[in-house]
């Protein structure tokens, strides 16, 4: 789950929608910014009665701080998911700090420090996109109410619209969140109406686990939902994936590793290690899809928007990435 490297700000100004976005968060027009809630709200673990207009909401979750900060409030503290961004907040969510510097409360290599999440003193709790266990839960709940993953999903699987909305609904911002996921959701709809050489192809995205492993994406993995979300299919192999959102798989298995359009996601600076992987395995260079020039390997700022997978990331990740990829279905 590691990240590369980015320029600060890079998207400023590069998509209307994002702008939008940032500018919707921070409206009050709908009547919510007082966050009234008191809502029930469900995860994995059970149901939670959030606090009414919570003040100091903590962020356990891999990439729960751009809701949080997409409906207008402003987390205590900050899962550092990459390890390389300032406040652990990519570009296109930084600006909504507003100056602030939450505490960073866990790390991908680290996991949660529940000390660093009490030393925040939270009034509530937020984790959806995470793989908190019960036993993080019952300890996180001890500190304040919290919600994490829901259980319709596998771990790490939450669609970017369910989790706009479990947040939103925790913040008592759910018109603020309904009408974010609006906006983003046409952006789809538009290109892939722009794209019908996406319609029903299947896709394949993976990834480097170690040498000489790879591994695939399951269909409730971020990345394999923003091609689907474009009209793309998930073929057989992959649909086997249903407890987890990656799977790895031996070199012999390449060879189910076939599909219309096959993707390599490789953040975080492994493109190089990925490419001199997949140059001494055989096998792939068998694959059709391969042979006929229908891969790309994902590796940059709008392959971590894509991975991100939020309301304010997506839009990045769609000026970028379609137009890259339907080249290699319209040869």
């Amino acid at each position: 789950m590691a990240g590369g490297l980015t320029r600060r700000g890079f998207l400023l100004g590069t998509s209307g929608v994002v702008l939008a976005l940032a500018a919707a968060a921070c409206s009050s027009g709908d009547g919510e910014s007082g966050g009234s809630s008191g809502a029930t709200v469900s995860d994995k673990y059970g149901e939670t009665v959030v606090p009414a207009n919570p003040q100091r909401v903590a962020s356990v979750g891999y990439n729960d701080q751009d809701a949080i900060l997409a409906l207008g409030v402003v987390p205590v503290g900050v899962f550092d998911w990459y390890g390389n961004q300032p406040d652990a907040t990519w570009p296109w969510a930084h600006d909504l700090l507003g100056g602030a510097h939450p505490t960073i409360i866990g790390t991908a290599n680290t996991g949660i420090s529940v000390e660093k999440v009490a030393s925040t003193n939270p009034d509530l709790i937020l984790g959806t996109y995470s793989g908190v266990t019960q036993t993080e839960h019952d300890k996180l709940s001890a500190l304040a109410p919290t919600v994490t993953q829901p259980k319709e999903f596998a771990d790490y699987g939450v669609p970017w619209q369910d989790q706009t909305r479990i947040v939103g609904k925790a913040l008592g911002r759910s018109d603020k969140a309904d009408a974010l996921v609006a906006s983003v959701q046409k952006k789809f709809t538009d290109v892939s109406a722009a794209h019908p050489e996406f319609q029903g192809k299947t896709v394949i995205v993976g990834a480097l686990k170690g040498p000489g492993q790879f591994g695939v994406y399951g269909p409730e993995d971020p990345k394999v939902r923003f091609f689907t979300e474009l009209g793309f299919v998930n073929p057989p192999v992959t649909q086997q994936i249903t407890d987890t959102n990656f799977a790895p798989i031996s070199t012999e298995q390449l060879t189910l590793a076939n599909a219309d359009l096959l993707v390599w996601y490789a953040g975080g600076g492994f493109g190089d290690k990925l490419r001199a992987e997949l140059a001494a395995t055989p096998v792939y260079g068998e694959l059709p899809a391969v042979k006929e020039g229908r891969v790309i390997i994902l590796e940059d700022e709008a392959a971590e928007a894509m991975t991100w997978s939020t309301v304010l990331s997506l839009p990045y990740a769609l000026d970028k990435i379609p137009p890259r990829i339907a080249p290699l279905l319209t040869k």
